[in-house]
């Protein structure tokens, strides 16, 4: 099955996965650095964070991340840019995994 390589993403993000809830708030687990590919790139999406206001929503994305294929869960934070003027860290509003036979496999993530 064809995979995306690693030297097809020539950008480096910042995960942090939303691991539950507590009675202080959210839990985040353990940041991960990983090789992606990053693009500013606004499009209407369907919120799939559970607990936003606007869950089941469409809202606006204005940043596409393609990573190799990983589980990352909506509400997770995700840092681009890092070290830039550009840096930010924004949650997961949809999370996609496309592992088709014939295809490139991968994860795509669509940001606040």
């Amino acid at each position: 099955m064809p995979r995306l390589r690693e030297k097809h993403l020539p950008h480096r993000v910042t995960v942090q996965p939303l691991e539950g809830e507590g009675a202080e708030g959210d839990i985040w687990g353990p940041a991960v650095e990983l090789p992606a590919y990053v693009e500013q790139k606004t499009r209407l999406v369907v919120d799939r964070r559970g607990t936003s206001p606007t869950a089941g929503q469409e809202v606006t994305s204005t940043t596409l991340v393609i990573l190799l294929p990983r589980d990352v869960q909506p509400r997770s934070r995700v840092t681009v840019w890092a070290g830039t003027s550009r840096a930010r860290t924004s949650e997961v509003i949809d999370s996609a995994l496309y592992d088709y036979p014939g295809t490139p496999s991968h994860t795509e993530l669509r940001l606040e």
